[in-house]
């Protein structure tokens, strides 16, 4: 098996490209290639390349690579303020202390351990590195999601654990014990969430829940004073250590408070701007109340950048076009494409750009969510490649902010920088049991290459970074299959777009959906909480839903007033992976721009069959409702013929639970509209509002009504000034 990723996703002519690889193989070879088709009917696999051996085809030694996985966090004491005896305080909020396996809430002394404060077996305890059973237990059942707040002293000759239950009601709410004494040289750091680093520098013992506002104190504090501390957080003792957990949300370094020193470091994803132990409901928000979020919360099986070395370094020549590009990986008798974006040169000029969806892509890959049962709106057999199976078996692969961490607290961020084993040329889908998102956008590529269109390429980080510099050198723009993570930025971009005469063609479904943050000091992740609206895989814990990364609120655009309805005329109506279905014509598709459209269609019925689930409705699908903000001088052009009952109304179209809200029972609700409408200025939008149109184009080798039609809108929108009834589609 080979497993790598790129240092970065696109590139430009003459930019530097990087490769990190691990494979048990003792060589790999590497030859860079063009994409050019997508990956063919059900079962096909089909890649088709061209190969550019004589710009890259080498071979490197091949090596296993580790990665560093779990969050924590280390703070660097002032040594010379903390000889003798001294008490930490902090409040935790721990996810799965039942555990068997120890988990360190903190561990003070050198990065080897000293002492630590541990939970396990329901217990919170704490161990002296070098003896064999611990120094002293507290008295008290540490539940899960409850705060406590301990404090333990610590002495050459006792050692006093304080814990009080701070959050729910308790007949048993404060436990005091002492033992025997420890440490009697000044710690060097206190390090939160995990105990000591292994021989490979990777942390052990690695704790799930929150930690609140560490602080320390000099001396062993009295039993009022650790009192006062379980009530107010203050006692009538200055603390010697402190830092600000209270602010710079979306940074990783924890400023110090008290105490002088460097600041403290945040290591692989711990998650800031959460609620601490004094947040009372009445904020959602850090920003309006950032003493009541003083927290960071840590989990066992946080990832969000692998920190492999580089094994592969080339240069793209200066001449590249823009394109899809992959570079092959051979060892032993495994063979794999790993894909990137190859943007245009900036002296390069061609009527149509296609954006990847790759926030879509980061938000889902690598997710585990073959381990749910979605029969029910999923008839056929489920067949869950390999490579995903592996997920379950690889911490290190990471998860997708469609799982929950093993603590069951939802997954926040995505990223890049790590093997993305489901996003690759021709990987089929269990899902769809054919092929979905990067993949299926490959459909759109290959369309491309047989019209012979120029075109270029590039990603929503590019257009987030480039914004109108990019655009604007387009005439028109072409969304891949599922562009469903916008940020703001990408937003606003988009619109300015359209209104200064861009022409959009979103060829997907489920797009412009859910609010997503990109991390502005390492822009290879994305930040994504979910609130409690739109038809999602987890809800995000109250008070949370404001993004650490860019002080937003999270949630679907919908609920912002900035709905996909609004943008492209179409929005979000049903899910579903049963067999899908085609389009009616409506009389607008025969007359005007339609008839400009529809030129040489003589079907009445669209894409009823396709390549993705049997028809160009399906998956996702996107309906024109007027009372959600589609345009009212929209065309709807046609409508899907009908869905079954495997598709379900989003359930932010309903109030109620009731029956017989699916493709059946709400034909009203649960359809796709292909749509069009002019913008003032020049600009204009045509929607299909499904995420399996493209598979539908590529049937019949794209000899079919549904890429006939497509074809006619980019010529149109491609060599028009503008748009009337009078118009005629160029050959």
């Amino acid at each position: 098996m080979i497993q790598a990723y790129f240092e970065e996703w696109s590139r430009r002519p003459g930019d530097r490209v990087r490769m990190a690889i691990s494979t048990s193989h003792t060589r790999v070879r590497a030859v860079l290639e063009r994409i050019s088709s997508g990956p063919g009917s059900k079962g096909e696999c089909r890649v088709d390349t061209e190969s550019l051996a004589d710009v890259v085809d080498v071979t490197v030694p091949g090596r296993l690579q580790n990665t560093k996985v779990g969050s924590f966090a280390t703070l660097p004491l002032p040594s010379q303020k903390l000889e003798g005896a001294l008490t930490v305080h902090c409040w935790v909020w721990p996810t799965v202390p039942d555990r068997s396996k120890e988990q360190i809430v903190w561990s003070l002394g050198d990065p080897n351990g000293g002492v630590s404060l541990v939970l396990v077996n329901g217990g919170i305890e704490v161990h002296a590195k070098g003896r064999s059973e611990p120094l002293v237990m507290a008295g008290l059942t540490i539940n899960p999601r409850r705060w406590y707040s301990v404090a333990v002293g610590i002495g050459e000759d006792a050692t006093i654990i304080d814990v009080a239950l701070v959050s729910g009601w308790s007949v048993n709410s404060r436990s005091t014990a002492a033992g025997g004494g420890a440490m009697s040289s000044p710690p060097a750091c206190l390090l939160l969430a995990c105990s000591q680093n292994d021989q490979n520098g990777f942390p052990v013992n690695l704790f799930n829940g929150k930690i609140d506002t560490p602080r320390i104190y000099a001396g062993s504090l009295t039993d009022m004073q650790r009192l006062d501390l379980h009530r107010r957080g203050l006692c009538d003792h200055q603390p010697v250590a402190s830092w600000h957990f209270s602010r710079d949300w979306g940074s990783q370094t924890i400023a110090v408070d008290a105490g002088g020193g460097p600041s403290g470091t945040i290591f692989n994803g711990a998650e800031r701007g959460v609620t601490g132990h004094n947040w009372d409901g009445t904020h959602e928000t850090f920003l309006t109340a950032p003493e009541q979020y003083g927290a960071v919360q840590f989990h066992e099986d946080d990832i969000v950048d692998c920190a492999w070395d580089y094994d592969l370094d080339f240069t793209l020549p200066a001449n590249l076009k823009s394109g899809v590009y992959a570079v092959r990986l051979e060892a032993g008798s495994a063979t794999d494409r790993h894909p990137f974006f190859v943007m245009a040169a900036p002296s390069d000029s061609a009527p149509l750009l296609v954006l990847f969806p790759t926030n879509t892509y980061l938000a889902y890959r690598n997710n585990h969510l073959s381990a749910s049962d979605m029969s029910s709106c999923m008839p056929h057999q489920k067949v869950v490649p390999e490579d995903e199976q592996l997920l379950f078996r690889e911490p290190g692969l990471g998860r997708s902010v469609y799982d929950v961490h093993s603590d069951g607290s939802p997954v926040r961020y995505a990223s890049r920088r790590r093997p993305l084993v489901d996003l690759r040329p021709a990987v089929p889908s269990w899902l769809s049991d054919s092929y979905r998102h990067f993949a299926a956008d490959l459909y759109l590529i290959e369309w491309l290459e047989r019209l012979g269109v120029g075109y270029h390429v590039a990603t929503d980080e590019d257009l987030e970074r480039e914004g109108q510099d990019l655009l604007g050198k387009y005439k028109v723009l072409l969304t891949g299959s599922h562009p469903e993570y916008w940020t703001r930025a990408g937003l606003l971009i988009l619109k300015s777009y359209l209104s200064c005469g861009g022409r959009l063609m979103y060829l997907g479904g489920n797009g412009f959906y859910w609010f997503t943050s990109r991390d502005p000091q390492r822009p290879w992740i994305i930040e994504v909480r979910r609130d409690h609206s739109g038809t999602r895989s987890w809800d995000a814990p109250y008070g949370e839903r404001m993004h650490a990364s860019t002080c937003e609120f999270g949630g679907i655009w919908r609920s912002r007033g900035e709905g996909p309805n609004k943008i492209v005329g179409v929005g979000f109506s049903a899910e579903g992976w049963s067999r899908g279905c085609g389009y009616r014509r409506t009389a607008a598709s025969h007359a005007g721009v339609g008839d400009i459209f529809f030129a040489g269609v003589e079907d009445e019925i669209i894409g009823d069959r396709g390549h993705v689930l049997g028809g160009a409705v399906g998956d996702e699908i996107d309906r024109f409702d007027l009372a959600l903000g589609s345009p009212d001088h929209a065309e709807v052009l046609a409508s899907s013929t009908g869905v079954g009952r495997e598709y379900q109304l989003v359930i932010e179209d309903q109030i109620l639970a009731l029956p017989d809200q699916d493709g059946a029972g709400r034909p009203d609700l649960v359809r796709a509209d292909m749509v069009y409408f002019p913008i003032e200025g020049g600009g204009a939008v045509f929607s299909v509002g499904s995420v399996t149109y493209a598979g539908a184009m590529a049937w019949n080798d794209f000899d079919n009504a549904a890429a006939r039609v497509a074809t006619n809108v980019l010529r149109t929108f491609a060599s028009k000034a503008c748009l009337d009834s009078s118009d005629t589609p160029d050959a």
